[in-house]
């Protein structure tokens, strides 16, 4: 679906404007992500450190003497809602954008900043979403930080390959992150000549029945590691199930999952019904302060208060680069000198250097795996 097919006449007049302001006007970067809905937490988190960065910047002056400002829009998860905010977003003047999550709204906003035989209006840094798909081929204006499917499915089972695994059971849904994660993880085994012992596909909108139903056939296969391309909603009962079969000794989720899955809080003093889970991580651990950035955002939340987590430091990251960007484009800090600077330049951070070739990611973007623990913290 096009949704510029809709959005087109809003968006003719954003072409229009490069909406400099005054030179003492806020520089607004405009973030659309879920506040509500099952992913709120993570969203809630992303805005978070955003905002951390933003108040640390301006706190410095800002850039040139002007604040930076976010502009935030609650979309529910709902890609609709997302493509309807960007526009908004490019009205209300936002310079650069940060903060979709998501396969779908990063598509459906992207979309809407880079209109098909157009070039872009505004630039999307460090969207949260692991699909390949979005990465290859390369899409205009938008500039990957975090590790893509086929690092983090390489770094889970060189994991799970140490440990001795070798009966691999695969449950992917069947939406663009879960067609993603399926092609790099059968490549991945592939390279290490083993298939899975078994291959399960849930629709994107599967029932308590079809969930069922492909448990059991999984189980049935007797694997010793289940890797679960899914989203929260759906991992959460597929974990619960397989924890009542003891279908599996691991268990794999992808770090959009396991931020969200991490988040469910255990009751009174009972353990996190999820411990055990490993995750894979696209940032580093926000408590390991040795690392520079890390200790920068903790810092931060020290003093500004919030919780410590990896999608807050993602969101601390994602705007630290925003803002070198701006600062880049000092003297006319518009759109198209942002997106000139992201595509040409390097940025260095705290123990840290970002640097987007010519497919917009990040060289060598960070990959670990955690361990979920009875607390519900992510241990590495």
């Amino acid at each position: 679906m096009r949704w510029t097919t809709w959005l087109g006449a809003a968006l003719a007049a954003c072409l229009l404007s490069a909406a400099a302001g005054s030179s003492a006007a806020p520089l607004v970067v405009g973030m659309t992500l879920p506040l509500s809905g099952p992913e709120a937490p993570f969203g809630a988190a992303l805005r978070d450190g955003a905002q951390m960065a933003v108040a640390r910047a301006n706190a410095a002056g800002g850039v040139a003497g002007r604040p930076i400002e976010l502009a935030l829009r609650d979309d529910g998860g709902d890609p609709r809602r997302a493509a309807a905010n960007a526009v908004q977003l490019l009205q209300a003047g936002a310079v650069v954008f940060s903060g979709v999550l998501g396969a779908a709204s990063t598509r459906a906003v992207a979309e809407v900043l880079a209109p098909a035989g157009s070039e872009p209006i505004a630039a999307l840094v460090a969207p949260v979403t692991s699909a390949d798909s979005l990465r290859e081929p390369a899409r205009p204006g938008v500039f990957h930080l975090r590790a893509g499917m086929a690092e983090q499915a390489s770094a889970a089972l060189l994991h799970l390959d140490t440990l001795g695994v070798e009966r691999y059971a695969l449950l992917v849904q069947d939406d663009e992150l879960g067609r993603s994660a399926l092609e790099r993880l059968q490549f991945e085994l592939t390279r290490i000549a083993i298939r899975p012992v078994s291959v399960e596909h849930l629709p994107a909108a599967a029932t308590a029945a079809d969930l069922r139903m492909a448990m059991s056939r999984v189980c049935a296969a007797r694997p010793q590691a289940l890797i679960l391309a899914l989203d929260a909603a759906a991992a959460a009962p597929a974990l619960s199930a397989s924890r009542e079969q003891r279908c599996a000794q691991q268990h794999v989720v992808f770090s959009e999952t396991g931020a969200v899955l991490a988040a469910q809080t255990p009751d009174g003093r009972a353990p996190h019904p999820f411990a055990g889970l490993l995750v894979t991580q696209v940032v580093p651990h926000p408590d390991q302060r040795l690392q520079p950035l890390a200790d920068d955002f903790q810092r931060e939340r020290s003093a500004r208060g919030g919780r410590s987590s990896h999608a807050a430091l993602e969101g601390y990251l994602a705007l630290r680069v925003v803002v070198e960007a701006l600062r880049s484009c000092e003297r006319s800090p518009d759109r198209r000198c942002v997106l000139q600077a992201l595509g040409t330049r390097s940025f260095e951070l705290p123990g840290m250097k970002v640097q987007f070739g010519a497919a917009q990611r990040q060289a060598h973007p960070f990959v670990e795996i955690n361990l979920l623990d009875a607390d519900g913290r992510l241990r590495h």
